[in-house]
């Protein structure tokens, strides 16, 4: 594990965040604000550290209204265990903020209506990030889970789709049963604004995971996957069966496995260096004997 010698986050106020706190100047509410900024701050700080301490290159940390994303080089190259720790960093801050609260009630020393105005806003955000919906930790947690079992852009694509259903869900289920605010609305909005943009992104972040993977050496006791294609199958669709923390030996049918297979280096060296997109496994194949 590595260290950097950048220790504090390049921070970044999210837009919708300033409006929330516009909100709370005019409405007589900027302590509840105060509290809330405190306990995301908080949150965030836990992913934050937990990735340098793995020795992630963090670009910043963006942050918004119960919550926020980090900004990292990594990409999903990270073995999915280490990430899922990251994820779980966040809302473990949770704790030592319920221990300190609780703490400064039993001593009295900050009045007993901030204490629980404390309580509620650090239960409501951690529950709220605990929700599967993209960005929240919940939601990264339900990617790393598919990413396990499927192949990545399966997994990413299952993963924004089932968000919007539980953001829309969630939204309606709001509307009907509970009391109509601005700050619900708001948020609401921004949820589903940032699942739209991760459903418009998803075939760059593909290529980004990707490239990634082209990029970075593969550890020596990665786990190897036999992949099965048809000579006639593109690269591209090829890159599709891939799955993180896997290496790829390529079988092109119908030959037998075991004789005739590419490694996946040289599927990403002919996609991304030699610029070859539109050649078949069976043409690299041939080309690479």
């Amino acid at each position: 594990m590595t260290s950097s010698h950048n220790m504090v986050p390049q921070l970044h106020i999210h837009p919708i965040l300033w409006l929330f706190a516009l909100t709370a100047v005019l409405t007589g509410t900027l302590a509840e604000f105060l509290i809330i900024f405190f306990i995301v701050v908080v949150h965030e700080l836990g992913h934050y550290f937990t990735a340098k301490w793995y020795g992630w290159r963090i670009r910043k940390i963006n942050l918004w209204v119960f919550g926020g994303v980090m900004e990292t080089e990594e990409h999903s190259s990270r073995p999915i265990r280490e990430e899922a720790w990251i994820v779980v960093a966040g809302p473990l801050q949770h704790l030592w903020i319920y221990a300190m609260l609780f703490s400064f009630k039993e001593i009295s020393v900050v009045p007993a209506s901030i204490i629980e105005i404390g309580l509620l806003y650090n239960t409501t955000i951690l529950l709220f990030n605990l929700l599967p919906i993209w960005p929240l930790d919940g939601g990264k947690m339900v990617f790393l889970f598919l990413s396990y079992f499927f192949p990545f852009k399966l997994a990413h694509t299952m993963t924004i789709v089932s968000s919007i259903a539980f953001s829309l869900f969630a939204a309606v289920s709001f509307i009907l049963f509970f009391p109509f605010t601005l700050s619900a609305v708001m948020l609401t909005g921004f949820i589903l604004w940032e699942n739209r943009l991760e459903w418009k992104q998803r075939y760059y972040i593909f290529l980004r995971f990707l490239l990634k993977r082209y990029l970075t050496e593969t550890p020596e006791k990665s786990k190897i996957r036999p992949v099965i294609v048809s000579p006639s199958t593109r690269l591209l669709h090829v890159f599709f069966q891939f799955k993180r923390g896997q290496t790829h030996h390529i079988y092109v049918k119908p030959a037998k496995r075991g004789s005739d297979w590419l490694e996946e280096q040289t599927c990403l060296h002919a996609y991304f260096k030699l610029k070859q997109h539109q050649i078949s496994a069976g043409e690299l194949l041939s080309r690479s004997k």
